[in-house]
């Protein structure tokens, strides 16, 4: 077994085991007013509890979704239109009229700007720290 292993030729296969990322929230977090200032939107975030996020009245929405290499819609641009259309009541011309909540960060960014990168990364509070260094399980 010893030749073997050092050969290459484990007899025992060694798996690789990736560890999602976990994100937990902290009462404290509550009061940190996070910021998005990316793809044409701009918006304060509020985490009030663990799947409540409210989006403040005034926020500015990217206006049109971009689309795939083939020129069709992709999943996070259906996505992004079914949360508007659900909250299309406090919404007009881009821009809302009152405070949203919605339930993940996720839902923030597919709501803000169509989602298509880590929305965790974006959410920044005023020192530039990110919504993911302050909830992140290590």
């Amino acid at each position: 077994m010893l030749i073997l292993d050092q050969f290459m030729y484990p007899l025992i296969p060694k798996t690789k085991t990736f560890k999602k990322t976990q994100h937990r929230w902290k009462k404290s977090i509550a009061d940190v007013a996070f910021m998005v200032d990316a793809f044409d939107s701009k918006a304060t975030i509020f985490w009030q509890k663990r799947n409540e996020m409210r989006i403040v009245k005034g926020a500015t929405l990217r206006t049109k979704y971009p689309l795939n290499k083939d020129g069709s819609i992709g999943l996070d641009a259906r996505m992004g239109t079914q949360l508007r259309q659900e909250q299309a009541s406090k919404v007009e011309k881009f821009t809302t009229t009152e405070d949203i909540i919605l339930k993940s960060v996720n839902e923030v960014g597919l709501f803000l700007y169509f989602g298509g990168t880590n929305s965790w990364l974006v959410l920044k509070d005023v020192t530039n720290k990110t919504i993911d260094e302050y909830a992140i399980v290590k």
